[in-house]
């Protein structure tokens, strides 16, 4: 796994600095994913999720190792360290909410991997630019929340997974058709 990374990083130090077709195929190797056959979402930003591995691939590994082997079906709700405050999973079960209901957010002290266990909902997805600030950034918490009714929505089942960047302003938790039960696993994983 660490050879591919490597080989295409010896081409340019830096994602930051591949072209796009070395992140696409970096991305579309998978060697990233640690073996785990759930499918990132169409939204996940190819180009920083690169840039943010290859910052830390150790925390990256252990996150999606996790994921894979961990039988996720058991894990009880609440919060466990993987690598102390660099990297730890938070397990919440919830019905899910109508739009109105739910708020835009951001982090930016962590990365969130955002999986449904089981049931399904919609998120949201827009970018800083477009949403206006209604609770300013708590840094203890690591959020702030926006007021914002437009953006991206994505469709989050068992079938896939999402990744939010600090850069990306995110609306979890939205109904999809009617309120259902959701079992959800976020996976936070601190920013260097």
């Amino acid at each position: 796994m660490i050879f591919a990374f490597s080989a295409c990083a010896s081409k340019h130090p830096h994602p930051e600095k591949w072209s796009e077709e070395e992140v696409k195929s970096w991305f579309d190797k998978k060697d990233w994913l640690s073996g785990w056959q759930v499918k990132p979402d169409v939204s996940v930003n190819k180009r920083s999720l690169a840039v943010y591995y290859y910052n830390n691939p150790q925390r990256w590994q252990q996150a999606f190792q996790f994921l894979k082997t961990a039988n996720l079906n058991e894990l009880s709700s609440g919060r466990q360290e993987l690598d102390g405050k660099h990297l730890y999973i938070s397990v919440d079960a919830y019905i899910s909410k109508d739009k109105n209901e739910t708020r835009y957010e951001s982090h930016r002290k962590y990365i969130d991997i955002q999986y449904i266990i089981e049931g399904e909902e919609q998120m949201g997805l827009t970018t800083l630019d477009k949403v206006k600030v209604t609770e300013p950034y708590n840094g203890e918490k690591d959020i702030a929340f926006y007021a914002f009714d437009g953006g991206d929505y994505i469709k989050a089942t068992p079938d896939n997974f999402l990744v939010f960047f600090p850069e990306d302003v995110h609306r979890p938790m939205i109904k999809l058709n009617e309120n259902t039960k959701v079992k959800k696993i976020v996976v936070k994983i601190e920013v260097d």
